[in-house]
């Protein structure tokens, strides 16, 4: 498994937890005992219940139109691994190799063949991605639970008409 092992194990366990407060402690536990980079950002703060990981990677979480769908469907997995395994499929989502990474790039995570995670790459290749309890986080690439698989691959972000269009 590629990262910390024992850190992705622990990281599994708190993100069970269901207490916010709970769950930021864990993470500065971790913090002290792992020396991870971790952080939990603001991003979304008034409304994280209302989009998922997939959304926040591909860049409609905040999105008018994105907000609207989430609010007509009344629950935010309008945009899933299913669509998102689907855009893989067809080339919506288009590859890029590990060496030509650049911000603003996609990361999608797989546990064995199944997309379990996405998160978008910023400047130093830090990844940001919603986790945990409902937070956002900046965190480097294998800081993050074990759930999320031990594979990545790359993509260009797409444009967020393409995404919206494929949501009903």
């Amino acid at each position: 498994m590629p990262g910390n092992a024992i850190l992705r194990r622990e990281l599994d366990e708190a993100i069970a937890t269901k207490y916010p407060e709970v769950y930021r402690q864990s993470i500065e536990r971790l913090r002290r005992e792992y020396g991870h980079s971790i952080a939990i950002l603001p991003d979304g703060k008034d409304r994280t219940s209302r989009f998922n990981c997939f959304a926040y990677a591909l860049g409609v979480w905040d999105h008018p139109d994105f907000i609207q769908k989430v609010d007509d469907a009344a629950h935010s997995a309008i945009l899933n691994s299913t669509i998102v395994r689907a855009m893989i499929d067809d080339g919506t989502l288009k590859s890029v190799a590990a060496d030509e990474v650049q911000p603003g790039d996609i990361v999608v995570y797989f546990r064995r063949d199944n997309l379990a995670h996405a998160a978008v790459l910023t400047e130093g290749g830090i990844c940001r991605s919603k986790w945990g309890g409902d937070d956002v986080h900046a965190h480097g690439l294998w800081e993050v639970p074990t759930q999320y698989g031990g594979r990545v691959r790359y993509f260009g972000a797409p444009r967020a008409e393409v995404v919206l269009a494929r949501i009903s």
